[in-house]
């Protein structure tokens, strides 16, 4: 038999159903159940993974999230959530000698969260939210992800190189990386991007208002 994969609209609209009769549920086996079953009320050979019902759930904004940790041998920090699919933010700190480390990296969406003893999720509840997530706020997301993606690029990008005759190549890719994910002053970077879309209603772009003030009237914008 032929089976359907639901599109992630069907499985929102699915999941929303769900938690409406059930404000509260304990576990993602019994959320994967209850969601396959109303899916199926309309289509009997639709198919969905738990895990994409999950991320699905969680990135839609129908549900907030508790999660329970257990141990794992996993050695990286990830640089996309593996609970919802978005992206990591890493919490740097300054050292006594002043160089900076990486103590934690946190979801920008979910409450998933892992420090140097990485731990992996082991257990689930979800709860109902009544908030929906703007269009605009499913945007920043996007970026944020692709922040992460860049990230993980640069590390197996060092990786690639290392052992060859060109590894130095790699800090010529690594600054390159990091002015898309970090720049004040690129066009195309996410930090500019995000400003591009925060003000998408305003005649220009956020970043590149102007600074000037009746004091310093010479201000040039960025």
């Amino acid at each position: 038999m032929t089976r359907n994969y639901a599109d992630e609209k069907t499985v929102a609209e699915a999941v929303r159903k769900v938690m409406i009769t059930r404000p509260r549920v304990e576990s993602q086996a019994e959320l994967s159940r209850l969601v396959l079953k109303e899916l199926r009320n309309t289509d009997p050979s639709v198919r969905v993974s738990t895990a994409r019902i999950r991320k699905i759930a969680v990135s839609s904004g129908i549900v907030k999230l508790e999660i329970e940790y257990r141990e794992t041998d996993r050695k990286f920090l990830p640089d996309v959530c593996p609970v919802c699919g978005n992206g990591m933010s890493a919490i740097i700190n300054n050292t006594l000698t002043g160089e900076q480390t990486e103590i934690r990296r946190n979801c920008t969406v979910c409450p998933y969260s892992v420090g140097k003893n990485v731990m992996a999720p082991g257990k689930y509840a979800f709860l109902r939210t009544s908030a929906d997530v703007s269009d605009e706020e499913m945007r920043i997301r996007k970026l944020k992800k692709a922040a992460s993606l860049l990230r993980s690029a640069e590390r197996l990008i060092k990786e690639a190189l290392e052992g060859t005759n060109f590894p130095q190549r790699a800090q010529n890719s690594k600054e390159l990386i990091d002015q898309v994910i970090n720049s004040k002053d690129m066009a195309g970077s996410i930090p500019n991007l995000e400003a591009d879309i925060r003000g998408e209603n305003h005649s220009d772009p956020l970043w590149t208002k102007s600074f000037s003030t009746p004091k310093y009237p010479d201000k040039k914008d960025i």
